[in-house]
């Protein structure tokens, strides 16, 4: 079980850091730069300041998974804590997309629409995977 988990971890770590790398050409298509330039200045920055952190958490997430796994799965009161909080940012990802992003952003709309499904696929292998770690942490997967 252990190496199926290293596994999956490195995998999802590189995901992770490849969607943020993703965010380049998801706001080329958004057009982040055009929609930006209306907003006041201090929204303007804020939002490139916030999409900067995003992807910067997504590296940080990325590149321990990535690279130690083991930080994860070597069971110490740290790992349990990292998987677990790990567990709750994705699983608090896939409730805002179904439940804070409004339905008619991505219905009707084959991109969007197969965004929308590809990313919730995403968010629950994430949510699935960390509390798979955070079981193997405290015992419960052996």
């Amino acid at each position: 079980m252990i190496e199926t988990l290293n596994m999956l971890v490195r995998i999802a770590g590189a995901i992770l850091i490849m969607l943020a790398a993703l965010h380049v050409p998801i706001g080329r298509h958004l057009k982040w730069r055009e929609e930006s330039a209306r907003l006041s200045p201090a929204n303007a920055t804020i939002f490139h300041v916030h999409t900067f952190f995003i992807c910067f958490v997504l590296v940080m997430m990325g590149l321990p998974c990535l690279l130690e796994p083991s930080v994860l799965l070597e069971k110490s009161h740290a790992g349990a804590w990292l998987a677990w909080s790990f567990s709750a940012f994705w699983t608090t990802r896939l409730f805002v997309q179904w439940f804070v992003f409004p339905k008619k952003l991505w219905r009707g709309n084959r991109m969007e629409t197969f965004a929308h499904i590809g990313f919730s696929i995403l968010w629950i292998t994430l949510s699935a995977l960390f509390t798979a770690c955070g079981f193997w942490q405290v015992g419960w997967l052996k």
